[in-house]
């Protein structure tokens, strides 16, 4: 005979697993976001300066894909 009673608390509340709101996730996202700003304007200037072409994408895009990849790792652990 087997039992089911482990895994109990596991599916409680219709099968949903704890996520972490999304207001947590959008304040981790800004502050990853605003940190990694002045980082990314400045490869930015320095990849202008270098190159003496405009790169690809610009500093805020660089920004915002560098939050878009850090912030989940955040609530992955």
């Amino acid at each position: 005979m087997t039992d089911f009673t482990n895994n109990s608390n596991e599916m409680s509340e219709s099968g949903k697993r704890n996520q972490p709101s999304t207001s947590e996730y959008r304040v981790y996202f800004a502050l990853i976001l605003l940190a990694a700003l002045p980082i990314c304007t400045l490869i930015w200037t320095y990849s202008l300066v270098r190159h003496i072409a405009l790169p690809a994408k610009g500093p805020l895009s660089m920004a915002w894909s560098e939050a878009r990849t850090i912030t989940p790792r955040i609530f992955w652990a």
